[in-house]
């Protein structure tokens, strides 16, 4: 694999995150064995990663190679094809790591009719990257984590409802982080009432997540601090009518029925991409029974609670056979000072 592709495909794991519903993609123009201009989509609506390039390499881009992440794209959307900025750069050749299977036209046969070379070089890392983005876009749905912090034996709490802190800071340091790489954060109304979190992203110029409430009966507090802290916007789902607040920063989403599918594709068409789920068991059981899960995120802290199991993190009202249980592989696992994080992927 080119040096070249991997800066590519680099560029674009930088920008994972920031992207909303556009892929995060990055591209290298090639000239005689030198860089002459590098890109990345930086957000929905910027330049894309083939146009960023090719604008810093200006008059070398003629008879150069580009690497791209992914497949240039076709389509007329809020920025032109990038195909066409391509053809018009005088650009020679085309290589990329993963083929756009969302694409209405062929790029491969655009470019080859311009009289450009074209190379396709799969790259399992890249095309990890946009396994979710491709399922997000072709269902309308955002890719969908749930985290979930429990003791060993799975509870989020004790039976008096004590959470705090069940895993240690650099738990939390390290959620922050996942915060930053997901454009909302989703919770409900008994854990903004239990813990008055923030759900902001406290690392060096950290991106805060939307921060949404599922609340079907809108019984919310509002002089909790969430909502008196203007990081990001807030959006509450409910099924209220009624439900009404004086706040700029805080907008009411009412539906007849808050279902997580319907949802999901309000979010997405809201311009979610990534949706990282952070709630307690009720809300975290009914997004780990959804079909468009894509991730569970679990840390575990090296203590055990006990009790009833009032607040184990996944909870149903009917017994699962074991044929029908839920399959995960695992993706990552790692020690964060003594307590363990799991990366787990749906099967």
């Amino acid at each position: 694999m080119s040096k070249f592709m991997n800066y590519a495909i680099q560029l674009a794991q930088m920008v994972d995150g920031q992207t909303g519903v556009n892929p995060p993609v990055g591209s290298v123009v090639v000239k005689d064995g030198r860089i002459v201009g590098i890109g990345a989509h930086l957000r929905k609506g910027d330049k894309h990663a083939e146009v960023q390039a090719l604008d810093m390499a200006q008059s070398e881009a003629k008879g150069a190679t580009i690497y791209v992440s992914l497949e240039p794209c076709t389509h007329h959307g809020s920025t032109p094809p990038c195909v066409d900025k391509i053809i018009e750069a005088g650009i020679q050749k085309v290589i990329y790591a993963v083929k756009d299977t969302t694409l209405i036209s062929k790029g491969d046969d655009i470019l080859k009719n311009a009289g450009i070379e074209v190379e396709f070089q799969y790259n399992a890392v890249a095309a990890q990257l946009y396994q979710d983005f491709f399922t997000a876009k072709r269902n309308g749905i955002p890719e969908l984590t749930v985290k979930v912090s429990a003791s060993l034996d799975g509870k989020q709490a004790t039976d008096d409802g004590e959470s705090k802190w069940i895993t240690n800071k650099d738990v939390k340091k390290d959620v922050y982080q996942l915060r930053h790489s997901h454009d909302a954060v989703l919770t409900g109304r008994k854990t903004i009432e239990a813990d008055d979190p923030l759900y902001t992203t406290r690392i060096a110029d950290g991106k805060h997540p939307i921060r949404v409430i599922l609340s079907k009966s809108g019984k919310l507090d509002f002089g909790q601090q969430l909502f008196h802290d203007n990081a990001s916007p807030i959006w509450i789902y409910t099924e209220n009518k009624n439900l009404t607040v004086d706040n700029s920063n805080v907008t009411i989403i009412y539906m007849e029925q808050c279902e997580i599918k319907s949802i999901l594709k309000d979010l997405y068409q809201k311009g979610v991409g990534k949706l990282l789920v952070e709630a307690g068991p009720e809300i975290t059981s009914e997004f780990l029974q959804s079909d468009h899960l894509d991730h569970l995120v679990l840390y575990f802290a090296p203590k055990i609670i006990g009790g009833s199991g009032k607040y184990q993190f996944f909870q149903t009202d009917q017994i699962i056979s074991l044929p029908d249980t839920t399959q995960f592989e695992i993706v990552n696992s790692m020690l964060i000072h003594q307590n363990i994080k799991l990366v787990l992927r749906k099967k």
